[in-house]
């Protein structure tokens, strides 16, 4: 599913149901909707530029002889943001060369029209059923009506 968050249009998964409707109701994410074949074909590409960027990374930290140990990265859906997690203390050289490497990686998937594209279709609340955004056939966004 696709999701809004504090971070952005995110990747989701719904694992259960929320049996307090009133954190339901609090909770700063909300489901815009099911993944498309779109999405999929996006999620791909975007999962590939992933690995790269984590590859790219954990080579760069070993050649400037950082000892930070990369993790795992999240990837926001939109493709603009990588949030990095890092275990232990991350110092400057670390933070160095993930800046770059993070700034590469948003300059490969990101132009403004996509991440627009992404974030809000051919108008508000496209795709999400609710009546805004497109007439129900647009092809020209990333984010297709159903």
């Amino acid at each position: 599913m696709i999701a809004r968050t504090g971070r952005g249009t995110e990747l989701g998964e719904v694992v259960g149901p929320c049996r307090d409707s009133q954190k339901a109701a609090d909770s700063m994410v909300s489901v815009v909707r099911a993944t498309t074949e779109e999405d999929e074909l996006l999620i791909r590409r975007l999962d590939r530029h992933k690995r790269e960027a984590v590859e790219a990374c954990r080579a760069a930290l070993a050649e400037a002889g950082s000892v930070a140990c990369l993790l795992d990265v999240d990837q926001i859906f939109d493709g603009g943001t990588l949030v990095m997690h890092f275990l232990g203390t991350v110092d400057e050289v670390a933070t160095t060369v993930t800046r770059s490497v993070a700034e590469k990686y948003e300059s490969i998937v990101r132009s403004r029209h996509f991440a627009k594209l992404l974030k809000d279709g051919c108008g508000p609340d496209c795709g999400t059923g609710e009546g805004g955004g497109c007439g129900g056939g647009c092809s020209g966004c990333a984010v297709k009506c159903r």
